[in-house]
């Protein structure tokens, strides 16, 4: 964590950004929900052929990935299919609506490449809107860790200017049990050193058992929070009390994420 917290902003942009899975649209669900809640508006786009961010948060999500049939004649297709979402950055200036960018695997050069072709860091620095790349990683996947650094090191060369959020993934476990002179111990030394003035959120575990039922039937955290447990029950095919401890372990994940995300944007409501 950097030594000086950034001020709160509620105008920004903010890309989900890794090259392997790390948890980018359950944080990406997560921010468009506290937005929903603080009637901040946004617009939210995906360049995933999964299109989970679609699955979670509805038709509103408009995806970047074009035609792989078409990238054969063209590959430079998959770079130029981003310009909507450099639109709606611009158009923000006036709107006032954060845009949103979740991106799936192997996406990591396409935005970067994007990015620098269209000098995004004198245009935000001139619109005077933030951007912040979200950057998860598994602390205990040496490979997880290396990927997020080489994600790091390719967003800084294509904007300087944009602001880093690492966020560790505590699923597979926490920085604290990497084993001394383990590669994932050097991994994990090397993306702290690339990304030295990052701001850092650790993203709690929560079990799969919890959470996996609710994202599997798109269920996102603000309908899962107000889900009367009889409802759920019969929607997820659980007993009362199981979803009673679901909903229990979504609602710390929450207060949690929400603390974090609100030492950086502006978002009062959300926590207790």
């Amino acid at each position: 964590m950097s030594n000086k917290l950034m001020q709160t902003v509620s105008l920004f942009v903010m890309i989900f950004i890794a090259q392997k899975s790390g948890g980018k649209t359950m944080v990406a669900t997560l921010i468009a929900d506290l937005l929903t809640l603080n009637a901040i508006p946004f617009r939210a786009f995906q360049v995933d052929d999964q299109k989970r961010l679609s699955h979670m948060i509805g038709e509103t999500v408009v995806d970047l990935r074009p035609n792989p049939d078409l990238l054969i004649d063209d590959p430079t297709i998959a770079v130029r299919a981003l310009t909507p979402f450099y639109d709606s950055v611009r158009a923000s200036v006036t709107d006032k609506a954060v845009t949103l960018l979740d991106t799936g695997a192997n996406e990591v050069e396409n935005v970067t490449n994007f990015l620098s072709a269209v000098d995004f860091a004198t245009d935000i620095a001139e619109w005077n809107v933030p951007a912040f790349a979200c950057v998860p990683f598994y602390p205990l996947d040496p490979e997880s860790t290396a990927q997020a650094a080489f994600t790091v090191g390719r967003l800084r060369e294509a904007v300087p200017n944009i602001r880093l959020i690492l966020i560790e993934n505590r699923h597979l476990g926490s920085a604290e049990r990497i084993v001394a002179g383990s590669i994932a111990e050097a991994n994990y030394a090397d993306l702290l050193a690339k990304a030295a003035s990052a701001e850092r959120i650790v993203m709690p575990m929560i079990h799969r058992e919890y959470w996996a039922p609710f994202e599997g039937s798109g269920i996102r955290f603000l309908k899962a929070l107000a889900m009367d447990p009889e409802d759920g029950a019969r929607r997820l095919g659980r007993s009362v009390g199981e979803i009673k401890i679901m909903k229990s372990a979504i609602a710390r994940f929450w207060r949690q994420m929400h603390a974090q995300f609100s030492r950086i944007i502006d978002l009062p409501e959300g926590g207790e």
